[in-house]
């Protein structure tokens, strides 16, 4: 058995509940960094960084819900639709 890939585990979450929540946009970059994740969401050729992303956004649902929730905010302030 080898051992488990931090940023894989946390880019098989962030892309399940993008699925489970049948999201419009894509998690297109995941990097690990000293203080969490830098995250990039992609919609056709626009993309939204998130570099404020800690352990704790993986392991508790609600934040998950709520950063997505701000990532498709802001797709919908840049492209004028729901």
């Amino acid at each position: 058995m080898s051992p488990t890939n931090p940023e894989g585990e946390a880019r098989r979450k962030i892309e399940a509940s993008i699925a489970h929540r049948k999201e419009a946009f894509a998690l297109s970059h995941l990097t690990a960094t000293g203080a969490g994740y830098t995250l990039r969401f992609r919609l056709g050729i626009v993309d939204i960084v998130r570099t404020t992303a800690d352990e704790g956004v993986l392991t508790d649902e609600g934040r998950l819900n709520r950063l997505l929730d701000g990532v498709r905010k802001d797709f919908v302030v840049l492209f004028g639709a729901s």
